[in-house]
């Protein structure tokens, strides 16, 4: 997002928004960053802009210190938050951005929060000085001088802005406490004046409050639910303490937090053993679950057994249900930001930002990188929630590296260390219950490689996880489970084995207990092989992996969807294109070639509704998968559910088409003639030749859509009931064109 021009600037905290009140700016994303200088020169707020989803950026405003007096202009402008506002509040119309920010100079005792309101999306910014300061008093500290931190933010349940924020006034009897100021004007006054005495009801609100005088409560961010429960989390630092990561609720719209201040909350642990300590950062996601999830980032992530930092420090997300009591679930961060550069604070205070339908998240943190060795970096993925899917074409961005040498090439993963030390990456959630994984493995050397599934608590070592392998050598596909140790399971051979070089397509169904595994050459038209084996006293839950062992191996086109089977009847399905063939697929209209490694399917002629149809008609429930790319965007292409009774003709057959243009991912139902059912604007724009990945999942009378560019990136998804859908409520699938030539790729099929 930003490089630093020289090693004199200090780079850590960054905040980033996507505009959604802006009209035709809407989708526009603004970032910005603690920023400070070394020798002491006047620093200000460096407001950055990205119209590309976050591949490009561009300066768009520089805020200085407008504050008079000894220390100023600061040479420290810490702890940036930008808010756009939902509603009108005061005389500032909605979509109006705030930005509130700590000038804190190192020459000086005193922090103030100052606010700038932008009118025009950040083109042009203005100030009417210090919201709150930290001198000259203040209420309950008769010696003054104590500091305020780490202002956040957001509405209460009255729908005023409120300001949570770390506040040491209150020294000696406090060291620090978490409280919150509100304005009923948008900002312009708060219901404590700026030296923190009482201006309005309720003034100052203090939401937490140790009973220990070393503990320092601090960093505050709020999530709020659909249905008014406001989250609180804040770090837990002082004396034996980790800057923990802790959080409790608010049902009367942020009033009071759990039973009071000092309730301290629920520290955030996760079913392995994972917690987070400082600088936690909190979002609510409507993707997930029924309720969504809660998702909780910080600087850095600990053993709970021995406060020890974990392989995947500096890169863990942590989800939960916001309605449950149970422990959390982890899922590996966007990147891995890198330390090491002086006035580099790697992942202080990360940020977390949605994709526009929850099932990707954007992180953004300073990272030792860039001419300089320092920058803002940001990078987004999935957001731990099916359908999951990684082709790699953009690296290997949502992965977490246990042992190995990692690289990615042409959408393919590979390991090129080998060893006897289980070199495996990790991916995914913690979380997940029943799923089936997808993907294509191929040993480059020696002797076997696979995929991990309810992968947990993993670590560098041959068998450092809890969870299942699935792998292959050059005899059989087989089954193991993993603690610590290895125990073998079940195994297959394979017929006439498997040559090095070999991509090979390995399917595992993770049912409750029951692991359905099968396998074949990728792009084989033939019955592939497998078993089902049922594991008393399982792994309920976990992520997904690569790892080899005693090789070196390489991994492409990996999907995971909701759900699964406990037989092989009926067997996943893969489109035999890696083959070279087609084999199976009928086509209605258009000029049809195949080809390529891996294998590309293509309609050279691009009519109005050119088709090809594969699969059974009987296939009720499932999810399909693939990638497509138009070779004109003015068209639009995808892929066909449910399909029956096709012919030429553009809608002609019973179905749903799933498709994606220039601007949109959409659904409409096909019987020879068209209905539109559901759509979602595309948050960069398709390019020509672009690959971009849909997920197509037909439950009952239920259509979701997943899309997402191959490269990656902001995906979306929607979901439609189409009720009463008898005459679409089983059928094959296939890909369709409309008015442009257009290829597919990586297609399969999921049946639960």
């Amino acid at each position: 997002m930003y490089t630093r021009s020289s090693s004199d600037e200090i780079l850590a905290y960054s905040r980033v928004i996507r505009l959604e009140h802006a009209g035709s700016q809407n989708g526009t994303l603004l970032g910005t960053f603690e920023h400070g200088s070394a020798s002491g020169q006047p620093s200000d707020y460096v407001i950055r802009k990205s119209t590309d989803d976050g591949a490009t950026w561009t300066t768009l405003a520089t805020l200085t210190d407008p504050l008079p007096g000894a220390g100023h202009p600061s040479d420290h402008m810490w702890q940036p938050f930008l808010y756009e506002f939902p509603k009108q509040l005061g005389q500032y119309p909605a979509g109006t951005l705030a930005l509130v920010g700590n000038s804190s100079p190192s020459t000086t005792l005193t922090t103030d929060f100052i606010m700038w309101h932008s009118t025009d999306e950040g083109a042009t910014w203005t100030t009417s000085g210090a919201a709150i300061q930290s001198g000259g008093g203040g209420v309950g500290a008769p010696n003054g001088g104590s500091g305020i931190w780490e202002p956040f933010l957001t509405l209460d349940g009255q729908g005023r802005l409120a300001m949570f924020f770390s506040d040491e006034r209150f020294e000696p009897t406090y060291a620090q406490v978490v409280a919150h100021i509100v304005s009923n004007d948008g900002g312009d006054t708060w219901s404590t004046n700026p030296d923190g005495s009482t201006n309005f009801s309720p003034g100052e609100v203090i939401d937490v409050q140790s009973t220990s005088a070393t503990d320092r409560p601090g960093m505050p961010t709020v999530a709020t639910l659909p249905d008014g429960r406001m989250v609180l989390a804040f770090e837990m630092c002082g004396a034996g303490r980790n800057c923990e990561a802790h959080t409790k609720i608010s049902s009367d719209g942020g009033t009071t937090f759990g039973t009071g201040p000092t309730d301290l909350g629920t520290e955030a642990v996760t079913g392995d053993g994972r917690y987070l300590g400082s600088s936690p950062y909190l979002v609510w996601s409507p993707a997930g679950g029924p309720n969504g999830q809660l998702m909780l980032t910080g600087m850095r992530t600990r053993f709970a057994s021995d406060n020890s930092f974990t392989p995947e420090d500096r890169q863990a997300i942590f989800t939960k249900d916001p309605d449950s009591s149970g422990p959390w679930s982890w899922t590996p961060a966007p990147l891995q930001p890198l330390t090491g550069a002086s006035d580099c604070s790697t992942s202080y205070s990360p940020d977390l930002l949605l994709g526009r339908s929850g099932t990707s998240v954007r992180y953004t943190t300073a990272s030792t990188v860039g001419g300089t060795g320092c920058a803002e970096a940001t990078g987004e993925a999935n957001s731990g929630v099916l359908p999951y899917t990684s082709s790699f074409d953009g690296g290997q961005a949502g992965w977490i590296n246990y042992g190995g040498c990692w690289s990615t090439a042409s959408g393919v993963l590979s390991e090129t260390c080998g060893g006897s030390g289980g070199n495996k990456s990790v991916a995914g959630s913690t979380g997940w219950a029943d799923y089936t994984l997808q993907g294509d493995v191929r040993i480059d050397s020696g002797a076997q490689a696979g995929f991990g599934v309810r992968v947990s608590n993993p670590n560098v070592g041959a068998d450092s996880l809890n969870g299942y392998y699935v792998g292959v050598s050059g005899s059989a596909l087989f089954l193991g489970k993993e603690n610590g140790g290895w125990t073998p399971l079940q195994y297959t051979s394979i017929p006439g084995g498997l040559a090095t070089g070999s991509w090979y397509h390995v399917t595992v169904q993770a049912v409750g207990c029951t692991l359905t595994v099968s396998g074949s050459p990728s792009g084989s038209t033939g019955a592939p092989i497998g078993f089902s084996y049922t594991d008393t006293g399982c792994f309920a839950t976990g992520g997904i992996a690569v790892r080899d062992q005693g090789a070196t191996a390489s991994w492409r086109d990996i999907v995971v969807t909701q759900g699964g089977l406990t037989s092989l009847s009926p067997a996943p399905y893969q489109a035999p294109f890696d083959s070279g063939s087609s084999s199976g697929w009928t086509t209605y209209g258009g000029t049809w070639t195949v080809g390529g490694d891996p294998g590309v399917y293509s309609d050279t002629s691009g009519g109005a509704g050119d088709k090809s149809v594969a699969g059974s008609t009987s296939w009720t429930d499932y999810t399909a998968t693939g990638e497509v790319s138009l070779t004109n965007p003015s068209g639009n292409a995808g892929l066909l559910v449910r399909v029956t009774n096709p012919a030429v003709g553009t809608d002609s057959l019973n179905g749903y088409f799933v498709g994606v243009s220039h601007g949109a991912l959409f659904l409409g139902r096909e019987g020879n003639g068209w209905t539109p059912l559901a759509f979602s604007a595309l948050p960069v724009p398709l390019a020509a030749s672009t690959w971009y990945r849909i997920v197509a999942d037909v439950t009952g009378c239920t259509i979701t859509v997943t899309g997402v560019p191959a490269a990656g990136g902001d995906s979306v998804s929607f979901s439609y009931d189409d009720s009463g859908c008898t005459t679409t409520a089983a059928g094959a699938i296939g890909v369709r064109a409309y008015n442009t030539p257009a290829a597919w790729r990586h297609i399969e099929v999921a049946q639960h």
